[in-house]
C-alpha cells in the first residue's frame, strides 16, 4: 500500500480534513506503521505448508477448540456472536477492526512504545464500498456450523448461503447505490480470462460473448446457458447479480476439478467487503465504536496432493492519511478525553493511563 492522499501532523489538521472530504459514515482504521497490507490476525503472516489440510480447517479447528474450553461459560449473546466474543479475546480470526469514529482511528495511529521511528496511517473504507453483512455473518459463522468460513461453505454451492450472498449483493446494487451489477461481472470474466485452467468458466464466457454479439434480444437466453452449466442454479431475481453469483460458484467448481496446476496466490474475485456489526457490546467495542470487516479467503489445491493455495481478499482503502508527529497529537486526542482509559476501558488499561499522567512514559 503505497498510496497517500493526505498528510498531517496535528489534530487540527486531522479534523480539517474530515470536514474537507465529509467523511461521515465512513470507515476508519489507524495502524501505528507501514504494513505490507491491511490483513487480519488469521491471514497475516500464514503460509502454507505444503500439507493436504489447508487455512479452511485450521480456522475450524481453532474455533472449536476455543469453545471447548470456554463454552461453558458463554451466554446466548456470546454464543450467537461466537466470531466476535474470540476476536475480542485474542484468537485468531479473519475479522479486521475498524471504527466508525476517525478520532479513535487516529489513537491507534498513534499508539506507539517508542516515538519518531515510523509515521502512523489511517485507512478509509468509503461505505458505499461496504455492505452490512451482520445477519448474514451471524446465522453461518456462528459454532455449530461445520465450517465457520462462509466463503467456503459458499464455494461448495451450500444453498441457503448462496442466498443470502445473492441477497447481499442485491442490497450492495441496489436501485439507489449508483452500481451497476454487471461491473461485477465484467471484473469476474477478466479474472477466468486469466486462467485458461479454468475450463467450464471460460467455455460459459465464450457462449456467452457468442450469444452477446447476435444482439441485444439473445442476452435473455443468458439464465438458459447459466442452467446449461449449473443446473440446479435458482436463475430468478436481478440478472447482473445472478449471473455473478453463477460464475462465482462456477470459478469454484472449476478450481475443485484441476486439470492443471494452479498458481498458490490467485487474487480472490472482487466483492463488496462484508461488515459485521456485532449487537455483543464490550466496553472497548463500545467505547471504540468498533465494527469488524469480515476478510474472505479460501485454500484451494494447487495440485492433486498438496494444499499450497490460498485466495485471500484484499482490502484497498479508499483514502490513506499519513500520521507525522504521533507524540504530540496522543497529547491532544487526550486533551478531547480520547486515550487509552477511554479506548480499552478496563482497570488493567485505566491504571496504566493514570501511570503514564504521573510519570509520563
Amino acid at each position: 500500500m503505497d498510496k497517500t492522499d493526505e498528510r498531517i501532523s496535528s489534530l487540527a489538521e486531522y479534523i480539517n480534513i474530515i470536514k474537507k472530504y465529509d467523511l461521515r459514515n465512513q470507515y476508519f482504521r489507524g495502524e501505528n506503521q507501514k504494513y505490507p497490507n491491511i490483513s487480519s490476525s488469521l491471514i497475516r503472516g500464514y503460509a502454507s505448508k505444503g500439507q493436504i489440510f489447508g487455512l479452511v480447517d485450521i480456522y475450524s479447528n481453532l474455533l472449536r477448540e476455543y469453545y471447548q474450553e470456554v463454552g461453558y461459560e458463554l451466554d446466548k449473546m456470546q454464543e450467537e456472536n461466537f466470531l466476535a466474543f474470540s476476536q475480542h479475546h485474542g484468537l485468531k480470526t479473519n475479522l479486521i477492526d475498524f471504527t466508525t469514529a476517525p478520532l479513535v482511528a487516529l489513537y491507534f495511529a498513534c499508539e506507539r512504545e517508542k516515538y519518531g521511528v515510523d509515521s502512523g496511517f489511517v485507512y478509509i473504507l468509503h461505505e458505499e464500498d461496504t455492505v452490512d453483512a451482520s445477519e448474514f455473518l451471524q446465522e453461518y459463522s456462528i459454532k455449530e456450523h461445520l465450517c465457520h468460513n462462509v466463503f467456503s461453505q459458499l464455494a461448495w454451492n451450500e444453498s441457503d448461503i448462496v442466498t443470502g450472498f445473492r441477497t447481499l449483493l442485491e442490497k450492495y446494487t441496489g436501485l439507489f447505490s449508483g452500481k451497476n451489477p454487471y461491473d461485477l461481472v465484467k471484473d469476474m470474466a477478466k479474472q477466468i480470462q486469466n486462467y485458461p485452467q479454468f475450463e467450464k468458466c471460460n467455455s460459459y464466457l465464450k457462449e456467452r460473448e457468442i450469444l452477446c454479439k447476435k444482439g441485444m434480444n439473445r442476452i435473455c437466453e443468458i439464465p438458459q446457458l447459466v442452467k446449461k452449466y449449473l443446473p440446479d442454479f435458482d436463475i430468478l431475481g436481478g440478472m447482473g447479480i445472478m449471473e455473478f453469483t453463477a460464475l462465482f460458484l462456477l470459478f469454484f467448481d472449476d478450481m475443485r476439478c484441476l486439470s492443471s496446476k494452479l498458481p498458490s496466490d490467485i487474487p480472490f474475485p472482487n466483492i463488496p467487503y462484508f461488515m459485521y456489526k456485532t449487537p455483543l457490546k464490550f466496553d472497548r467495542i463500545r467505547n471504540q465504536s468498533g465494527v469488524f470487516l469480515y476478510q474472505a479467503f479460501i485454500d484451494y489445491q494447487t495440485d492433486i496432493d498438496e494444499m499450497g493455495g490460498l485466495m485471500v481478499q484484499k482490502i484497498t482503502p479508499s483514502m490513506v492519511i499519513q500520521v507525522d508527529n504521533q507524540k504530540e497529537i496522543m497529547k491532544e486526542l487526550d486533551m478531547v478525553g480520547i486515550n487509552k482509559k477511554y479506548i480499552y476501558g478496563d482497570f488493567d488499561n485505566t491504571a496504566q493511563y493514570i501511570n503514564m499522567k504521573f510519570f509520563g512514559n
